[in-house]
């Protein structure tokens, strides 16, 4: 019992000395708060920061399964006193930018694409001479920032961005996600993400790791800004959203639906839509999701070409699944559950991935086994061996997930390397089932950790959130050769519950794997991706590439379904095409996208050892060559007039950002500095109901222990 006693002193003091040791917080107040679209002057460890107004509007054409999107963001000054404003904002992973135009006054300016240093340098002069200039910058495939120079009271600037992105066809509906807001990243000690000298690292992440000659270093985490309703006043943030889709399907549209948001559908006729809020405009605190479906099916296999002069033709296969074949050989699985529990995924999330788990342990066939492994600041385990799936080893594991909490950081890696590195039972196959918010800022670092141990494992991950980091799980599932689904922790819980249940039946749907297609007599070059993902029934995928001389032939995709080949014959003709510049771009996009891929992989295991110099290099070129933005390539847009007499004196102001809908405040608990911005990385003690548990079971231990004492007393005493 001394023994019981002392290891729940050394727990609890263990979780207040986590709890403790973070940040607590700047105190803050707020003076004549703006009710202007979200803009604030707020008073940050006895300073005046002032924050940038901001509006989005997003306008979406899909024809098919292609949208062609323009994003507009009007910033505004409230204030008497110029600006240099700073926005961090999302956009799909797989968006292809291609385009972006400033307006001021009577200026409208085209930006250009630029070599990533040269941008900065441009945008950095444009900011000394008072002229008005903007610059858009990757840091992630999903992550931007939009730097303002000389934003002057009374004298808005609009900036649209132009990009394309497929809608991918998921469990038999077509989906578009249009991302709305980046939530906080969590950063592990001792990585590396960047640049020391970066103009947008926060001098308080640093890393000791000293990286040998030839490694890359990617981008560092921009500086997070001020999140209203964690370290500022949530009221603040005006509805500052609007969205406006026209939809075009190919055939009669059967439903049309958004499980984010409320909209409004009118019908222009069977085949094409007009969609928009209800609400008119919106909080941008959770990504916006639309479904489709179509009535009927169609063809298992289509492409689109387009022809541009001087550089050739471009094409894009789209391959659908077979129906789905009989399950003839079932094979035994260990089933490895991965389960983010630091903060970020306390309360709503970590409610969500248990009614998950309850589903998942539930579905177990007598032939699996089963492994939980929970990871935060360390990793831990349900049991050192996989358990064979009976009614009493389930029964054991719900009693275990549901005593999990959010609390801690998020050491990704420790989960990893503690589901991978066993090895794989005999005449079994492992699937890795990955639940998690992906708040992580060390991607490449986890996504080369699974290249390494992936072995003959299958990696599927599962979203849990209103605003996830979605380029990392879907470069999870990517690398891990499973597929990534996503459910939103906000709505209700029979509605988690229906997702919760199809995505487990998804587990269990047999894949179209090895896919490859032979291209007989037709010449085609630089097909992307070089590694074919598989093809899960209800989806789809996209096969793009070039060819040189218009021809015409048949093609031939080969798969394997379960213990049965499967394949498929189409006739291709690439004599007629049509002007279709958005396959040119999308094709410029994937290429960009497949050699980031080549990074996740070590040297000495890529195609022909490319180095990392040689890659960088490659998709420089493509981003100047496509006008594309990249992680190397920024667009930069500078006025002719200077609006700016005294630009020395200009304020930096970040626009500040919602809480992220569903997302605990411990995410966030990193206080923010004096110019409103804080290190993008969260860190989470546990949760209010946790520490109320603690203190009970600590109550219980101390009577027990004074009950114990009294005994031995009496014991004594006679």
């Amino acid at each position: 019992m001394k023994s019981l006693f002392q290891v729940g002193v050394w727990t609890v003091l263990w979780v207040l000395s986590v709890g403790l040791s973070g940040p607590v917080g700047a105190a803050i107040s707020t003076n004549d708060i703006d009710k202007l679209a979200g803009s604030i002057e707020g008073t940050i460890a006895g300073e005046v920061v002032y924050f940038a107004a901001l509006s989005s509007e997003y306008s979406v054409v899909i024809h098919g399964d292609i949208a062609q999107i323009t994003l507009k963001q009007t910033f505004q000054n409230p204030y008497d006193k110029p600006m240099n404003a700073r926005y961090l904002f999302p956009l799909n992973s797989n968006a292809a930018v291609h385009a972006m135009t400033m307006r001021i006054g009577n200026e409208m300016i085209t930006a250009e694409i630029r070599e990533i240093q040269q941008a900065k340098k441009i945008f950095s002069a444009a900011k000394k001479q008072g002229k008005a200039a903007s610059l858009l910058q990757q840091h992630r495939p999903n992550m931007f920032t939009q730097k303002i120079a000389n934003l002057m009271p009374g004298v808005p600037i609009e900036v649209d961005i132009q990009y394309v992105q497929v809608v991918p066809k998921i469990d038999g509906a077509y989906e578009l996600v249009v991302p709305l807001v980046v939530g906080p990243r969590f950063q592990p000690n001792g990585t590396v993400t960047g640049h020391q000298n970066s103009d947008l690292q926060d001098s308080r992440v640093t890393s000791q790791v000293v990286k040998p000659p030839g490694s890359w270093e990617f981008s560092t985490l921009p500086v997070y800004p001020a999140t209203a309703g964690v370290h500022l006043p949530k009221e603040i943030i005006a509805e500052r959203v609007s969205l406006d889709i026209e939809l075009e399907a190919p055939l009669p549209l059967q439903s049309t639906t958004s499980s984010t948001h409320q909209i409004s559908v009118t019908d222009h006729s069977s085949t094409q839509q007009h969609i928009t809020f209800t609400a008119g405009k919106v909080i941008d605190n959770k990504d916006f999701v639309l479904r489709y479906r179509i009535d009927g099916e169609v063809e298992n296999a289509g492409i689109l070409t387009h022809w541009e002069v001087g550089e050739g033709g471009y094409f894009s296969l789209l391959i659908e699944p077979p129906e789905k074949l009989a399950d003839t050989q079932v094979l035994p699985r260990e089933m490895v559950f991965l389960l983010d529990c630091s903060g970020s995924m306390g309360g709503l999330p970590m409610q969500a991935s248990k009614l998950f788990m309850s589903q998942a342990l539930a579905a177990l066939r007598p032939t699996d086994t089963f492994r939980i492994i929970r990871f935060s600041d360390l990793a831990t385990e349900f049991s050192t061996v996989s358990l064979p799936a009976t009614a009493a080893n389930i029964a054991r594991g719900l009693a275990y997930t549901r005593s999990l909490f959010g609390s801690g950081g998020t050491v990704m890696t420790a989960g990893i390397e503690q589901a991978l590195s066993p090895p794989i039972p005999k005449q079994a196959i492992r699937n890795i089932i990955f639940l998690t918010d992906g708040y992580i800022g060390n991607e490449m670092e986890v996504l080369q950790l699974v290249e390494q141990l992936l072995g003959k494992s299958r990696m599927f991950a599962f979203g849990v959130g209103a605003g996830v980091n979605r380029y990392l799980l879907n470069e999870l599932s990517r690398v891990g050769g499973g597929f990534t689904r996503y459910f939103d922790p906000t709505r209700s819980e029979e509605s988690v519950g229906q997702v919760a249940k199809a995505l487990v039946a998804k587990l269990q749907t047999p894949v179209l794997a090895d896919i490859e297609v032979d291209w007989g007599d037709i010449e085609v070059t630089d097909v992307l991706p070089s590694r074919i993902p598989d093809l899960y029934v209800g989806d789809s995928i996209r096969i793009t590439g070039r060819f040189r001389n218009p021809s015409k032939g048949h093609l031939q995709i080969n798969g394997r379904s379960t213990n049965q080949h499967a394949q498929m014959k189409i006739p291709l003709n690439l004599n007629n095409f049509e002007k279709r510049k958005t396959i040119r771009q999308l094709w410029a996009r994937t290429a960009v996208a497949d050699r980031m891929h080549t990074f996740v992989t070590p040297v000495a295991m890529r195609k022909d050892q490319v180095s990392n110099d040689n890659l960088k290099a490659g998709i420089t070129q493509l981003g100047l060559s496509y006008q594309l933005a990249t992680r190397w390539t920024a667009f930069v847009a500078v006025s002719k007039q200077i609006y700016n007499l005294q630009p020395e004196n200009s304020a930096h102001a970040d626009v500040a950002l919602p809480k992220v809908s569903g997302v605990s405040k411990l995410a966030y608990n990193q206080a923010p500095s004096n110019s409103g911005g804080m290190a993008m990385t969260g860190y989470g003690a546990p949760e209010p109901g946790v520490w109320l548990g603690l203190l009970v079971a600590m109550c219980s231990l101390w009577v027990v222990r004074r009950r114990v004492v009294s005994r031995r007393l009496i014991q004594q005493s006679t």
